[in-house]
């Protein structure tokens, strides 16, 4: 996946080995990244300062029981309502001006 084909417009992170957690506007990673950079490269990039190697990195050795960086994005794997549905249901105004 594309950071421009991510559906929300935060983008949150997280770690299934430690309590790190963070969010990012997603217009504010397309400018950093670029709008056609990958995800992966995204999270590796947001996750640069975790000493175990990313999961799917050229730097990591595959090694069969060696732990690995649990960076991932709660969004997409089922995580709860993302972070930027509305706190109360929106209602469609019919308005009176004349076009």
């Amino acid at each position: 996946m594309l950071l421009v084909e991510y559906p929300y417009v935060i983008v949150r992170f997280g770690c299934t080995l430690c309590r790190r957690r963070g969010q990012m506007r997603l217009a504010r990673l397309a400018e950093k990244y670029g709008a056609d950079t990958s995800m992966l490269t995204v999270l590796n990039n947001v996750a640069w300062s975790c000493p175990l190697p990313r999961r799917g990195s050229e730097h990591a050795k595959p090694q069969k029981y060696a732990a690995r960086c649990g960076a991932f994005f709660p969004d997409l794997e089922g995580g709860g309502p993302p972070p930027d549905i509305p706190p109360v249901a929106l209602r469609v105004i019919k308005s009176d001006a004349a076009e």
